[in-house]
């Protein structure tokens, strides 16, 4: 009876343990499987970014943008999203602008892209428009036009043709009039169009290859984007030489120059000869000169700035 009784105590022991280790098992269980779809840890957070990155694709990063916009706990994940797509979006933009610049070419990068790399689609858009519109229109058959038709149109090639002109015997006028006309010439042509845009868009090293022709040749739009390029650059110096010679035609290299003067940037501070660079911005047609003036007069209150 003893020894029956030792045995059932035993037994009841046994499963009390087994009970309890059971229990013990479920409850952990239910620990974990009700953490799913809860806010995850900051590792959780790495690996998620890790595990978006290590996709190809583009669309996910901006959709992720878009889901998690307003989440504070994403912040500084958002920015690194949002340096990863511009990263691959400029990568792209490369890619399209080293060939062609066709219709075609836009469709597809539209189709492909619109959603992710709407500005980087939109420039080489501007880019295609710009193009077709440097483009001269066909002159007619000579042997469909008139008699005074075909005399005005052989008129016309002539002026076409590249003259050999002697510089020394020039008058003054003379230099300025086919300075003139280079300027004209190169403003027109598909190499400025992408100065413009290639500048526009940030794309320093293009923009340099394609402004520097036209600026040699004395385009001041060509030369202040080379003064803006150099500048963002941090070649002042440079910056500085390119803005004074676009400085008298250019509300933005006029501009430039007086910051540069305010900062004594690429030249010695002088106060005055900001003044008077922003004026000259303000009187071109500069936004932001008359402001920068007003800031600048005020900066310096009581000091002889006229």
């Amino acid at each position: 009876m003893y020894r029956l009784l030792v045995i059932m105590m035993c037994a009841l022991l046994t499963a009390g343990c087994s009970s309890l280790k059971n229990s013990d098992f479920l409850n952990r269980t239910g620990d974990a499987l009700g953490k799913i779809g809860q806010r995850g840890s900051v590792a959780d957070l790495d690996q998620e970014i890790e595990l978006l990155f290590d996709q190809p694709y583009i669309d996910p990063l901006t959709e992720y943008l878009q889901q998690y916009a307003d989440d504070p706990a994403r912040t500084t994940l958002l920015g690194q999203v949002r340096q990863e797509r511009e990263s691959r979006c400029a990568i792209i933009a490369r890619r399209y602008n080293a060939d062609e610049i066709t219709k075609t070419g836009l469709a597809l990068y539209r189709r492909g892209y619109s959603f992710s790399c709407s500005q980087d689609v939109t420039a080489y858009q501007a880019r295609l428009q710009a193009m077709q519109q440097a483009q001269t229109p066909a002159l007619q058959p000579a042997s469909e036009l008139k008699n005074d038709e075909r005399e005005e149109s052989s008129v016309q090639l002539a002026e076409l043709k590249p003259k050999t002109v002697n510089t020394a015997t020039l008058s003054v006028g003379d230099a300025q009039a086919q300075k003139t006309v280079a300027s004209a010439r190169a403003a027109a042509s598909p190499q400025l169009n992408d100065c413009y845009l290639l500048t526009r868009i940030r794309n320093f090293s293009g923009a340099l290859r394609a402004c520097r022709g036209p600026a040699e040749e004395g385009v001041a739009g060509a030369q202040a984007s080379m003064a803006q390029i150099e500048r963002a650059l941090g070649n002042h110096e440079s910056a500085y030489g390119w803005a004074r010679k676009a400085a008298p035609e250019s509300a933005q290299a006029a501009n430039l120059l007086g910051e540069m003067y305010a900062q004594g940037l690429g030249v010695a501070q002088d106060k005055n000869a900001a003044v008077k660079w922003f004026r000259t911005a303000a009187g071109l047609g500069h936004a932001g000169a008359a402001n920068a003036l007003d800031n600048l007069v005020s900066a310096t209150a009581g000091a002889n700035v006229i």
